[in-house]
């Protein structure tokens, strides 16, 4: 599957939203609607090379800044390497449970965004409080429903690698000495100023905290729940970011 996505308009919405909607195939609302969310968007998803490659050409055209991606590229934060045990060396970040390094100067994209979690769970009364309130023997039940919120940091790599990911409320920060506080969000925050402080080359790019994706499922994509969503979005991003500093990552 190609996920076909504007980077940046070079002009605005309102100028624009005719031409790209017959550019695109699609009516002028569905192409104000898409664009309305802050990009990364996503105009359209093909499983055909040659199309993907002809609605960017259409896009570009118009001098905005448009990409394809290839979903088997994609890396689900599931699947990225984890930082939740680490310490800081001279050389990069080491996770202390296995010696892996990510080194500062592979680090070409840090970007931030907010995982959203949500879920219920179905809970029944006790049998006594049953049989005294329901003595035909109906059940007695009530749904809980529950979000979280986590706040993440991607780490994308100049060599290609597997991204990395650091999850606020996954990971010890004893790794951080003295400079550790008393709450998860501050020594996150703490940790990915570090990194960034040390990977003077790497872009920090935060608009994905604003962004928020919906949980759905929509068939023969990546997009099974809002996480999965976010971690597109960050892949995305990160291209858009590559093809703009010449890193290898496409």
């Amino acid at each position: 599957m190609f996920f076909v996505f504007v980077a940046h308009l070079s002009r605005p919405l309102e100028v624009e939203a005719g031409a790209l909607a017959r550019a695109l195939g699609m009516t002028e609302y569905e192409t104000r609607l898409a664009l309305s969310a802050p990009t990364p968007t996503i105009m359209s998803t093909t499983r055909n090379r040659e199309r993907a490659d002809e609605l960017v050409g259409a896009l570009r055209a118009r001098g905005h800044g448009a990409h394809s991606f290839d979903d088997t590229h994609f890396v689900s934060s599931q699947q990225m390497h984890r930082l939740d045990d680490f310490r800081l060396d001279s050389d990069g970040v080491r996770r202390t449970s296995d010696g892996e390094l990510l080194p500062y100067g592979d680090v070409y994209a840090i970007l931030r965004a907010v995982h959203d979690t949500s879920g219920g769970f179905e809970r029944s009364a006790s049998p006594g409080i049953v049989d005294a309130l329901f003595p035909t023997g109906d059940m007695l039940s009530t749904i809980t429903k529950y979000g979280e919120r986590e706040h993440v940091a991607y780490f994308f790599r100049r060599s290609g690698e597997r991204p990395w990911i650091l999850r606020e409320r996954h990971a010890s920060y004893l790794g951080l000495g003295s400079e550790r506080g008393t709450t998860a969000y501050t020594n996150f925050l703490t940790t990915v100023h570090r990194v960034r402080e040390a990977s003077a080359m790497a872009i920090y790019d935060d608009r994905l905290v604003r962004r928020r994706v919906a949980e759905k499922m929509i068939a023969d994509t990546l997009l099974r729940t809002s996480r999965d969503g976010v971690d597109l979005l960050a892949h995305l991003l990160a291209m858009a970011i590559a093809s703009q500093a010449g890193s290898p990552y496409r």
